[in-house]
């Protein structure tokens, strides 16, 4: 079983920023919502899981005023819904990343402290969905056209299919990125599966598909 330290932290992504490098915690929570069910005449207490769950998600770090950093993605943001995506293993292909849709920073506290550091602390309200997925393309800069390499997940599903794409900067020429997830059934064939709308610059989107998805993904 593979062990990870805070150094395997890949990305922690907001709407575009990536606010890891400012970051020293970053923690995520999944809660069932359970009622009680107890009735008369029962010993003992009972409890029923309503089928309703609730994602949260906070981080601590350190304040900085750079127009691509978290004063910049936090500050004056609380009440707008953002798409946020962090991976605990690392950069690869095929590592497991984790990814909010509707998660408002309802609380961005910055903090002062005499001979400290200025500090920069946000908890998330996570309305939305909390999705567990793979990367599919590691975070980077692209510099021309092409196709990621395939990640084989062993078997297809009839299940449809959640994509996540984050993209911090651009720079050039009037500079646009057409993205797509393609699948296939050997590795040979491919056809599109989902497709983002065009990025010109720091954007965050997520995409869904039902259906069939082939076992073979590549961006």
């Amino acid at each position: 079983m593979a062990k990870y330290g805070s150094n395997d932290v890949a990305f922690f992504l907001v709407d575009g920023f990536n606010l890891a490098g400012v970051s020293t915690t970053l923690s995520d929570a999944t809660e069932s919502q359970i009622e009680e069910s107890s009735a008369l005449g029962d010993a003992w207490g009972e409890s029923l899981a309503t089928g309703v769950r609730r994602a949260e998600l906070a981080a601590d770090g350190f304040y900085d005023d750079a127009s691509d950093s978290v004063n910049a993605a936090l500050s004056g943001n609380e009440a707008t819904s953002r798409i946020v995506c962090y991976a605990y293993a690392g950069n690869t292909l095929a590592q497991q990343f984790v990814g909010h849709v509707g998660a408002f920073g309802g609380t961005y506290t910055r903090s002062a402290t005499r001979n400290e550091l200025t500090k920069a602390s946000a908890t998330w309200t996570v309305t939305g969905q909390k999705d567990t997925g793979v990367i599919l393309e590691p975070l980077g800069a692209e510099t021309a056209s092409g196709t990621g390499s395939a990640q084989n997940n062993d078997a297809s599903t009839s299940g449809g299919a959640v994509g996540y794409l984050q993209v911090t900067t651009s720079s050039g020429t009037s500079p646009t990125a057409d993205i797509k997830v393609e699948d296939s059934s050997d590795n040979i064939s491919y056809s599109d599966l989902l497709t983002f709308t065009q990025a010109t610059g720091r954007t965050a989107q997520r995409a869904t598909v039902s259906g069939t998805v082939n076992k073979y993904l590549r961006v």
